[in-house]
């Protein structure tokens, strides 16, 4: 028996198919970078050449350096039919447009040319120039979730604590000459101030109370460039909370710790819940990041769109 999910599964995947055709047929395509991006400034010139040596025509390219205004032109692109929008910067840089080509038939195509490159990393997108442009070029469309927190949008994922505090006390000058080790260095000023505080996950009407360290609200699995929830899918429909459990930040220390060595997070200190969507709060209020870019407090309500 053919089900109306099937169905609705069935024609999702033909319109894929068919935006991939276009896509592949035409070759044509619009190049927006985010030069205040780790790497924007400094490749995307490269970039632009490399598509253009791909075959790629490109009917616009955009160097921007006011991050604001990448919005409005991915907006006025799509306006103008564009079915193929490539955009390069790094995960605030994707979260900031990813709203727009909802449910629009049109494609982002992905440059990872931020500091820790999370979205792209998920999605197993190379991280080097030429890697990344193979996979625009010979590589198929594919359907991922949209989070979002409150009203706004997100990719990969939010956090609230201590990866928080450091991503939002890291000034883009260290990661654009460090990298991610900036994060590492903000942190060591940071953690000797840092406190546990309460955190209530409500999920299909059941509280979960936690005293946290770090909580984690994600569609894909990496934060700050590190694999932190493996469980997290960025295309099953589900968003995962992740909390860092324990009295002692020691506790993050230790764990967080691992995960630089590439180990898991210890199973006795994490509890990971899964579901369409959450509402969370804190005691006291925490800040709320989106991607790396801090956008409200708790309590907020999280769901997969």
């Amino acid at each position: 028996m053919i089900t109306r999910n099937d169905r609705q599964v069935s024609d999702r995947r033909a319109e894929k198919e068919a935006i991939e055709r276009e896509i592949k047929g035409i070759r044509r395509a619009v190049l927006i970078v985010n030069t205040r991006s780790r790497r924007g400034a400094a490749n995307w010139s490269e970039a632009k050449e490399q598509l253009l040596q791909a075959g790629i025509v490109l009917d616009g390219v955009y160097p921007v350096r006011n991050a604001e205004k990448l919005p409005d032109i991915v907006r006025d692109e799509i306006a103008k039919g564009q079915k193929l929008i490539i955009v390069g910067g790094g995960d605030g840089t994707v979260s900031s447009v990813a709203r727009h080509f909802r449910d629009r038939g049109v494609v982002l195509g992905l440059l990872p040319l931020g500091t820790a490159n999370s979205f792209a990393r998920a999605l197993g997108i190379p991280l080097d120039l030429q890697g990344a442009i193979d996979v625009l070029v010979d590589g198929k469309v594919a359907d991922v979730d949209l989070g979002t927190i409150n009203e706004s949008h997100f990719v990969n994922g939010s956090s609230i604590g201590m990866p928080l505090i450091v991503g939002r006390a890291t000034p883009h000058v260290l990661k654009k000459y460090f990298g991610r080790a900036a994060y590492a260095l903000v942190a060591a000023g940071k953690f000797l101030r840092f406190k546990p505080f309460l955190c209530v996950v409500t999920a299909s009407g059941v509280e979960h109370v936690f005293e946290a360290l770090d909580v984690r609200i994600a569609s894909g699995g990496y934060q700050g460039g590190v694999l932190v929830a493996r469980e997290a899918k960025p295309d099953d429909g589900t968003i995962m909370v992740q909390i860092l459990t324990g009295p002692s930040k020691w506790t993050m220390a230790k764990e967080w710790g691992r995960r630089a060595f590439g180990a898991p997070f210890g199973a006795a200190n994490t509890v990971c819940l899964k579901a369409p969507e959450f509402l969370i709060d804190t005691d006291p209020s925490q800040h709320v990041s989106v991607d790396g870019e801090v956008i409200t407090q708790t309590p907020v309500h999280a769901r997969s769109c």
